[in-house]
Order: C-alpha cells, then sequence, then structure tokens
C-alpha cells in the first residue's frame, strides 16, 4: 500500500518534560525521510496553567475576570515565545528571531481588523478582537458542571489549550518544498518568555507554566525534485531613545530587505507586569524622522517623514498591510497602535551598509506632557527580508 499523499506528523521537544516555564529553552527536530515538508505546515500546541497570583493552579490561583490578568488580545499564545531560532542540517542557521511577540503585535495591528481576530485560525492561537479576550483565553475550562454542594470541584477543569502557527521562516514560505533527503532535519528552537512579558495586569504576581508541547507538521511523498523557496523573515535591532535627538546606525546581515518596521515601548513599562509588554506606545512630541540608506541602484536616499500621520501610515505599508489594520485613534489613543516605518519599494542589501534611522522629537510639541529624558523609551526596528534556498 502506497504512504498517503498528505500525512500528518508530531513531534515532542528534545528533553521532554512535563511543564516548561519562564526562560526555559525548547527544541523540537523535524525530520521525515522520504518526504517533504508542506510549506506553511508547521504548528505549536500546548495547554496553558496560567495564576493570578504565587499560589498553585487550583481553585485559589486560577486566573478569573476579576483577576484581571491577561494576554495580549492581538499576540495571543504568542505571547509566551519571546525568540525563535531556525536552522537546517544543511544550511546552519537561516533565522534568529528576537522580540517575536512584538512583531506578532504590530503584525496583527498593522494587516488585520477586530472582525478578522474572530477567525477560528486565530482564536485557536488564543487571540480575540477585544483587549478582555485576553483574560477569557487564559481561564481554566469546566468540561463537566461536578459539583460538590454549591462548590464546583476545581478538578474537574482543564487548561486552555492553544494551537498556534509560528512565523518562521518555513510558516512564510512560497516556491518549492523541503526536501529532507536533500537537506536534512529542521530545527526550531524557542525560548519562552518571562511571565513580566507575557502576562499582564492584575496584582503583578501572576505566572505561567506550559504543558504538553508539541509541534506538528504535514508532509508529502519526496518527488525527487527541489524547487527555489522563498521564505519572509526579519532581523530585529534594538536601541535607546532617551533624548530629543537620537541616531541609529545599524548593519542588517540580510542582502534582501525590502522594509523597515519601528514600535516604542517606555523602558519602566517593559519591566512591570502592571503595563502590556507588547503595547505599541506612540512617540511623545514627535517632530520628523530620517531613513538613510543606499538604494538597489547604489544611489545614497535620505527620506525625512515630518507628519506623525504620515509616519504611522508608512509603518502600515512596511507591514504590507491588505488596506484594512487594528490601528485607529482608539487604539493610538489607548497608546496600542503606533507602527512606524518605511516600505523601500524595492528589495535592497544591507549587508555591505549601515541603515541609519535619525529620530527627532519637539521638545515644545503638544502632547501628554511625557519628557523622554525622564522617560526614556526603547525602540524596536524590524528589518523585513528576504531568504531564498
Amino acid at each position: 500500500m502506497s504512504a498517503p499523499a498528505v500525512q500528518l506528523h508530531s513531534t515532542l521537544p528534545e528533553a521532554s518534560s512535563d511543564s516548561y516555564t519562564p526562560f526555559q529553552t525548547v527544541d523540537f527536530l523535524i525530520m521525515a525521510p522520504g518526504r517533504k515538508l508542506m510549506p506553511n505546515s508547521i504548528r505549536v500546541e500546548g495547554n496553558i496553567k496560567a495564576v493570578k497570583d504565587n499560589t498553585a493552579w487550583d481553585a485559589t490561583g486560577f486566573v478569573t475576570n476579576e483577576s484581571n490578568v491577561k494576554l495580549d488580545n492581538a499576540v495571543g499564545a504568542h505571547a509566551f515565545f519571546d525568540s525563535w531560532t531556525t536552522e537546517t542540517q544543511s544550511k546552519g542557521v537561516l533565522e534568529t528571531l528576537a522580540n517575536y511577540p512584538r512583531y506578532i503585535s504590530s503584525h496583527a495591528r498593522a494587516t488585520l481588523a477586530e472582525d478578522d481576530l474572530l477567525s477560528s485560525k486565530y482564536v485557536a492561537e488564543a487571540r480575540g478582537p477585544t483587549e478582555m479576550n485576553g483574560n477569557y483565553v487564559l481561564q481554566p475550562v469546566a468540561n463537566q458542571a461536578f459539583k460538590t454542594g454549591s462548590t464546583e470541584v476545581a478538578a474537574q477543569r482543564t487548561a486552555p489549550s492553544f494551537s498556534c502557527k509560528p512565523m518562521l521562516a518555513f510558516n512564510r514560505s512560497a516556491g518549492g518544498s523541503y526536501s529532507f533527503d536533500k537537506n536534512g532535519y529542521i530545527r526550531i528552537s524557542c525560548i519562552l518568555a518571562s511571565k513580566n512579558h507575557a502576562l499582564f495586569g492584575g496584582a503583578g504576581t501572576a505566572d505561567y507554566t506550559l504543558e504538553n508541547l508539541n509541534c506538528r507538521f504535514m508532509t508529502v511523498p519526496d518527488d525527487g525534485e527541489q524547487d527555489p523557496m522563498m521564505m519572509r523573515s526579519y532581523v530585529n535591532v534594538v536601541s535607546s531613545v532617551q533624548s530629543t535627538s537620537t541616531t541609529v546606525a545599524a548593519r542588517v546581515p540580510s542582502a534582501s530587505v525590502n522594509s523597515v518596521t519601528m514600535t516604542f515601548a517606555k523602558q519602566a513599562d517593559l519591566q512591570s507586569q502592571e503595563f502590556n509588554s507588547y503595547a505599541l506606545e506612540s512617540l511623545p512630541q514627535f517632530d520628523n524622522v530620517s531613513y538613510l540608506f543606499a538604494n538597489s541602484m547604489q544611489n545614497y536616499v535620505t527620506y525625512v517623514v515630518r507628519q506623525e500621520s504620515d509616519a504611522l501610515s508608512k509603518g502600515l505599508e512596511s507591514m504590507d498591510s491588505a488596506g484594512h489594520s487594528e490601528v485607529s485613534a482608539k487604539t493610538l489613543k489607548a497608546n496600542r497602535g503606533a507602527i512606524y516605518g518605511l516600505s523601500f519599494e524595492e528589495y535592497v542589501d544591507l549587508s555591505s551598509q549601515k541603515f541609519t534611522v535619525q529620530l527627532k522629537l519637539n521638545p515644545l510639541g503638544n502632547d501628554d506632557g511625557t519628557d523622554i529624558t525622564a522617560a526614556p523609551m526603547d525602540m524596536f526596528l524590524y528589518f523585513n527580508s528576504l531568504i531564498t534556498m
């Protein structure tokens, strides 16, 4: 009997454990001899045990509506994975995705509207259209109404589950399929996020563990051919903004970059569980931003954006927005939707040059009164790139 045309595979983490905690490294080895990986088919699944304080995962420690502990609703279960590394046996390391959940937040808010997050493919990732969805997905599931008197038996509750599709290169692929016989195994590794980054709200003592982690992927029979593959990825650079004039010069190890996306966060908020670490905060007292680089014709380009509305519009373009997004006056006011950046309209080699961003703030500008020197911010630059194999 011939093998099925499409097979679903499941693999456990290397050095498998009963539970996984913040800062832990988890590795998955993907291998199927005689077969080829179906593009965009890798998923990571598991169960979430989040507690509102330092107690156990029981009736007193469960996350509830009143606890107000939640995930970023646009990020969902991706919030638990601080970074990803993808490598192959033949090519070595293909990509290292640092500050991954913030990239997911930027991509979601730039390319999805609230109604889009009602789709089952996003609900499975513990995402949703409203902020409170981030709380609901952490609450235990009562499968049956077993009761003793008037009190529900906590043991009958199960941990909520998730099935997310990480934005790895092999999940953003076009062209041919990856042949395991010709290229060897694929290893994807992640580092779990700190509790102060993954969760926010509540009394500041929330924590989480992940259980039953596994990686699923689909394959087809190997036909002996290896067509070219093109995969989207990004390179992350982080800098600090502590004055009204900041210059960042970055050398990006990629020969095919077509845009840069920028987001900001107050440094104090990043270390506090009270605030959402993946919020896309507005720049106080924006004046102008300049981008300096050499294009594909080796002509030196200086692109200056003087209006914040224009800077935000170009930020959406840098994420290839489909023309609608979650960014609105409401999200901007709530400091959850400020995305800056620039689309190059072509692929540029940044591996042999420095890409420079000059950011100027106006201390006399009208804003909420925030002083950048008293409340420094981190600038997260995401250079959207192309990988070919």
